[in-house]
Order: structure tokens, then C-alpha cells, then sequence
């Protein structure tokens, strides 16, 4: 009988030969590739792990050998040998989001360009979910944590970074947290949006402000007060309604704006989920996008572009955030106190999509 099957057996009335690895009861080794390449273990691991230099017949030799032998390099091992598991954490708080969606993509592209695996926890903001991944993380020893903080876990956080853990902080503006912050331009975003408004002759504008307890809440609807205090309107507080980047307290927020005696001209709505809601508020109650109300929106999914009229966006560029973070994190891992691991803020930009959401207001 060939070496590598099995003696035959009765299969439903039949005798089948059934095949067999030579190589199931042991792992290739690295050893056996090199041997089989003609080359050292040092040069191999060289090939194997995409380091140092080697010649082009070196590593198709090298390639060659680890495929005919079904070569399975052990993570495991690797990871006790050089201190790295090249797996990242990333927890968000709401996959289901554009937003989110949209940042995991990102990272996750960028990761795999660089042999790294994410893995991927979502808290639906949830503090307790968010310490508990953050706890599992660290034990399994993760290269490091890509993290968009709870407020209330802050403390935590920091304490994590106080022993070692590595960590990428997104839309946190906390200076207390000595970690490298990736933000958009939030309060310049909203001011240029606000401005935007006020350019088209609206005087009565209402926003739908997001979470106050964050700093991307805080900071847009600084910029939007700004742009009126600039424009010598006074801050109404009667005009600001707190959706808290959740689709139903912005409707009701939209429901209180549109009942005001006077009602707003325009909304400044501060995320994708809650210009959802403000838009089904509006159709509800019978009100007329752009004729009545005009309405710019935070981030840029690709709905705001199909509907009808298409919706104004302040497009947030998620996915160059979550490249930026990545190689943040790399970088840190490569040196960790050089300026990657800097407890600085890096600032991506926003841009203005004009669509024909906005109407200009008959003086």
C-alpha cells in the first residue's frame, strides 16, 4: 500500500482507500523548510516573516518549499519568541453606524496590508461592556488598543496606559490621557456649516447636538455658536435640541424645534443616526426639505447623496482616520518613545458636500 493511506474499509458494501497526510500527526517546522529550500533557518524566517533583505531566488526558493510542504508558521510560539501577538483591539460603541462601519473597514484594510489582525468589540455605549473588553484585550495580549473612550471609563483607560498598554485614542480631546488623539476639526466643521446657513440668509437656526459628555458634542456645537456670535446673533438656547447621537431623542429634540412659535429656518443635525430621525420628524409633521426648513448634516453616507433632494454633509473622513490610527499604533510598537507615541492630538480635516438640502431664505 502507498505510504500515506489508510488500510481500506467497508464503506456501504464497498471497500474505499481512504488518504491520508503523511503530515498530520506532526507541524512542518521551520527547520524542514529551510532544509528543503537549501537555505539557513535564519534566512527562512527572514523570507517567512517579509524582514531584512534576501535575494529574489532566495525567497521563490523559500515560498516554494513552505507551500510544498503545507508550511503553517506557529503564531503562538512566534509571539513568546518576539513579544508581539500582531493583533490589535478596536472597540466602538455602535458597529451598526456609518460612522463605525466606515472606521472598522478602514483599520481593518490597513491592518492586513501589514500582516495584523483587529480584533473587533462593540459596546453599544455601554461603560461596563467597554471595561470588560478592554479587561479580555489586555489578557490576550494584544499589540495594542485603538479606542474610542466613555467618558466614564476615562479613569480606567488611563490607568491601562499607566501599565503599558499601548493605545490609539479616536474622538477623545482628553490632555490628561497620555496616549496619541485622532480627531476631526469638529468646532471649525460646525462653524463653517453654521456659516453656510447664515450665508444663505437664515437667521433662526436650530441644531440637534450630539452627546454632551464627548468631546465631538461639545466641540460642534461650539462651532456653531461661534459662527452665530460672529455673525452678532446672541446664543437661543430655545434653538439647540440634544439628540445625544441617538436617533430617538434627537426626533423628539427635531419635534420640540419644529413646535417652537417661531421655529427654525434651518437644522444643523450632528450625525448620520440622527439626521435619520430629524428627517422622518420632518416628513412626519409635513414639513418641506429645503422649501421650509433647510438641513445640513454631519457625516457623509452614501444615502445622503441618493435621497431626494440630496442632503448638505460636513463628510467626516473616517477611513483616513482609521489608516491614521493604525499607523500610529504601528509606529508606537516600532518605537515606543519616539513622536508616534507622543500624547499629542492629530487633527483630519472635514469636508463641505453642497447638495440640494439648503434653500436660501426670501429676506
Amino acid at each position: 500500500m502507498p505510504i500515506g493511506w489508510l488500510r481500506a474499509r467497508p464503506v456501504g458494501g464497498y471497500r474505499v482507500a481512504v488518504r491520508r497526510s503523511t503530515r498530520t500527526a506532526k507541524r512542518v517546522t521551520l527547520r524542514e523548510v529551510a532544509e528543503e529550500a537549501g537555505v539557513s533557518v535564519g534566512m527562512a524566517s527572514r523570507v517567512l516573516s517579509n524582514y531584512g533583505s534576501f535575494s529574489a531566488k532566495t525567497q521563490s526558493a523559500v515560498m516554494a518549499a513552505a507551500e510544498q510542504l503545507d508550511y503553517r508558521p506557529n503564531a503562538l510560539a512566534r509571539s513568546l519568541r518576539v513579544g508581539r501577538t500582531k493583533a490589535i483591539g478596536v472597540v466602538v460603541s455602535n458597529i451598526v453606524s456609518y460612522h463605525w462601519t466606515t472606521f472598522i473597514r478602514g483599520i481593518e484594510a490597513a491592518a492586513q496590508e501589514r500582516g495584523y489582525q483587529v480584533l473587533l468589540g462593540t459596546t453599544a455605549d455601554d461603560p461596563a461592556v467597554e471595561r470588560r473588553y478592554l479587561k479580555a484585550l489586555q489578557e490576550r495580549n494584544v499589540d495594542g488598543i485603538v479606542l474610542s473612550p466613555a467618558p466614564e471609563n476615562e479613569g480606567f483607560v488611563a490607568k491601562l496606559i499607566e501599565d503599558g498598554v499601548r493605545m490609539v485614542l479616536v474622538e477623545c480631546a482628553n490632555p490628561e490621557l497620555k496616549a496619541p488623539r485622532i480627531n476631526i476639526d469638529d468646532r471649525p466643521a460646525a462653524q463653517r456649516a453654521t456659516e453656510y446657513l447664515l450665508a444663505l440668509g437664515h437667521r433662526r437656526i436650530g441644531i440637534v447636538a450630539g452627546n454632551q459628555a464627548l468631546s465631538s458634542g461639545r466641540r460642534r456645537l461650539a462651532g456653531y455658536r461661534d459662527a452665530l456670535n460672529a455673525a452678532g446673533l446672541g446664543p437661543d438656547d430655545a434653538m439647540v435640541g440634544l439628540g445625544e447621537y441617538r436617533y430617538e431623542p434627537a426626533y423628539r429634540a427635531v419635534e420640540s424645534l419644529m413646535a417652537l412659535p417661531d421655529p427654525p429656518t434651518a437644522l444643523l443635525v450632528c450625525n448620520e443616526l440622527m439626521t435619520g430621525a430629524a428627517l422622518q420628524c420632518l416628513k412626519d409633521r409635513g414639513v418641506d426639505v429645503p422649501g421650509s426648513v433647510s438641513v445640513v448634516a454631519f457625516d457623509d453616507p452614501a444615502w445622503t447623496s441618493f435621497m431626494r433632494p440630496g442632503i448638505t454633509t460636513v463628510r467626516t473622513p473616517r477611513v483616513e482616520m482609521a489608516r491614521l490610527a493604525l499607523h500610529t499604533m504601528l509606529a508606537m510598537l516600532s518605537d515606543p518613545s519616539g513622536p508616534a507615541a507622543a500624547p499629542t492630538e492629530s487633527i483630519v480635516t472635514t469636508e463641505f458636500v453642497v447638495r440640494e438640502s439648503c434653500h436660501s431664505v426670501r429676506q
